[in-house]
């Protein structure tokens, strides 16, 4: 097909999986295209606008059934012909959604969005995540937890997420950082195996081939059970700093305890940020480093930061980044930093 247009990329649903970061086949196709196609970044780079503008306006409004509904027409018909460019259909949506917001209203909810497990109920499909061969792979969910993908690592969220549980399966080695919400637990597939938990950090290493899991609780609690037929039975309670490993032929795991130190040591081993928002950024520092980050300057929240480290040090890694920000930092105490 040829793309001569922004019409013509956003009718494309690879596209779009790539604007929302949905597929990272899809991501890494489009980054393809783009440095090989140069001439059309201006068109793209509008459509991608008009994709993420409409994304953001469903979810300030929390995703309302009339809105969904709309957009799932507006991309089912696009599949058999071209029809009004976005711009109208964003105009259209948002005149209905008037109807039940004033303006005021509307940004406030852009932004400070409802409390992520709300918005998380309104997951319609799966969603895929794959870290590369060499670089580990970052996700925010949009309940408000953290995942670190390892290199390899494949993930699949659940479309059913957000509605009874957090539900997802894992191949692979990852670290979760989990958004309290007791009425939906956090569920992490693999294999036979799953591992549930409310609000909590912990990381699982999984070779569902050969039948195996680790699982290193940080911080909470988290339940281990194995499928029996069609019945889950309870294998393991880890306490913070426990450890276990499981084994298919293996029925009595034991709990063992594990180096903070080098569980520490494993998460910033690498960590990678491409134009990310500020406000991700140290947010995502917190949970690496295990700190708390405040800023006196609102406007920091609204800059971007690019960097690649691996194994450096807390000092090092906020004297780069403050450095960006024209800013300077400082420890309140071992776990609290303020940039000023």
């Amino acid at each position: 097909m040829e793309f001569t247009s922004s019409d013509d990329f956003i009718n494309n649903e690879s596209f779009v999986n790539y604007c929302l970061e949905i597929n990272q086949q899809d991501v890494d196709f489009w980054k393809d295209y783009a440095i090989k196609n140069p001439d059309k970044l201006t068109v793209m780079q509008e459509a991608e606008g008009l994709i993420k503008d409409l994304h953001l306006l469903l979810l300030a409004e929390q995703l309302k059934p009339g809105a969904v509904t709309a957009l799932k027409n507006h991309l089912r018909k696009n599949r058999k012909k071209r029809t009004l460019s976005l711009w109208k259909y964003v105009a259209a949506t948002a005149a209905v959604l008037f109807v039940f917001a004033s303006i005021t209203f509307l940004y406030y909810q852009v932004q400070n969005p409802p409390s992520r497990p709300e918005l998380a109920r309104f997951a319609t499909h799966e969603y895929r995540y794959e870290a590369g061969a060499t670089e580990r792979k970052a996700i925010n969910l949009w309940d408000g937890s953290f995942v670190i993908l390892e290199k390899g690592a494949k993930l699949v969220i659940d479309s059913t997420f957000g509605q009874l549980d957090r539900k997802m399966y894992l191949s692979g080695t990852a670290y979760f950082k989990v958004a309290k919400d007791k009425l939906h637990p956090f569920k992490v597939y693999t294999g036979k195996y799953v591992t549930t938990a409310v609000g909590t950090a912990f990381k699982l290493e999984a070779n569902n081939t050969l039948k195996k899991l680790k699982v290193e609780l940080e911080e909470g609690k988290v339940t281990v059970e194995k499928k029996n037929g069609n019945s889950w039975s309870l294998i393991a309670t880890l306490n913070p700093k426990e450890r276990i490993s499981l084994e298919d032929n293996q029925h009595l795991p034991t709990h063992q305890k594990f180096s903070d130190k080098d569980f520490s040591r494993w998460k910033i081993q690498e960590v990678i940020f491409q134009d990310a928002p500020m406000k991700e950024v140290l947010l995502q520092l917190e949970i690496y480093y295990n700190v708390k980050i405040t800023t006196e300057d609102g406007a920091v929240a609204k800059e971007t930061f690019n960097g690649k480290f691996r194994q450096d040090s807390l000092q090092s890694v906020m004297e780069m980044v403050c450095f960006s920000l024209n800013k300077q930092f400082k420890f309140i105490d071992s776990n609290h930093i303020i940039i000023y």
